[in-house]
C-alpha cells in the first residue's frame, strides 16, 4: 500500500474518532440539563412531595357525585 494512502486512511480514522468523541461529550452534557438538577432520585413509599392540590369547590364536588352516580352497578 502506498504510504500516502496509509496516511490518508489514518487521518480519516482520526477524524472519525474525534467526531465520535464529540458526539459522546454532547450526549453526556445533555444529561446534565438544569431542570434535571436537584430532583429526587429516591422516593419515600406512600408520600407525595409535590404541590398540594387546591380544594374542590362545592360545585365541583356535586358534579363529581353526579358523574359517579351513573357508574354504580
Amino acid at each position: 500500500m502506498d504510504p500516502a494512502a496509509e496516511r490518508n486512511d489514518m487521518a480519516k480514522a482520526t477524524q472519525v474518532k474525534i467526531c465520535l468523541a464529540l458526539v459522546g461529550i454532547v450526549l453526556a452534557v445533555q444529561g446534565c440539563r438544569e431542570d434535571e438538577q436537584n430532583r429526587p432520585l429516591l422516593y419515600d413509599k406512600g408520600s407525595y412531595r409535590g404541590q398540594p392540590d387546591p380544594p374542590l369547590t362545592d360545585e365541583q364536588v356535586d358534579a363529581l357525585r353526579q358523574r359517579s352516580a351513573g357508574q354504580k352497578f
